[in-house]
């Protein structure tokens, strides 16, 4: 892994990210399909802004959830507590795979509990940012690693409505301030409301 550090800071990214992607462990590799899921938006933030948000833990619980522990390293964690008092609905344990400094981040990802067959079957996304205009950032989510099923089928959508919300959050994280989370709606709560 190292030597694909070692390439991206170089300057020789395609290189390094192809590179990494070789050292990728047998579920990830044997995981790719055609099949992706992108969602993006522009932000009225610098790509510097966008990339702290994302890449910090306290960048992190401004826009994606209460809790969350960021290491930027490759290797370090990437993990989102949806919430809080229950480890289940959060991303503990992924990590991150590879990253350019204000321009892309990739990490491991996994699905919320009632999908077992999705939840840690080696999914990854991918955020790109670049700048667009004064103080104003595109951002591309891209989730990768899909496979063919019905509870496959059922994760895009619910990840296609996740995704969304999430760059709708942050969008309001720049145009109004951090999420208040005791006011906001999280998918995995409205998964336990009675029908």
């Amino acid at each position: 892994m190292s030597h694909c550090l070692a390439e991206v800071s170089t300057g020789r990214r395609w290189r390094g990210l192809f590179v990494l992607a070789l050292a990728l462990p047998a579920a990830f590799s044997t995981a790719v399909h055609a099949r992706e899921l992108r969602v993006e938006t522009v932000v009225d933030a610098a790509p510097e802004e966008i990339w702290r948000a994302w890449t910090t833990s306290e960048g992190a619980q401004s826009f994606f959830a209460p809790k969350a522990n960021i290491r930027l390293a490759i290797g370090g964690p990437f993990e989102i507590y949806f919430n809080p008092a229950d480890e289940a609905h959060s991303s503990k344990g992924m990590h991150i795979l590879s990253y350019v400094p204000n321009e892309m981040l990739s990490f491991q990802w996994n699905a919320p509990p009632n999908m077992p067959q999705v939840r840690n079957a080696g999914m990854w996304v991918v955020v790109r940012i670049r700048p667009d205009g004064a103080r104003r950032s595109h951002v591309q989510v891209t989730h990768l690693g899909w496979k063919d099923g019905a509870e496959w089928d059922l994760a895009y959508a619910h990840f296609q409505r996740g995704w969304t919300d999430l760059l709708d959050r942050l969008q309001r994280r720049f145009a109004s301030g951090p999420i208040d989370w005791a006011r906001e709606p999280m998918m995995w709560q409205e998964a336990q409301r009675p029908d």
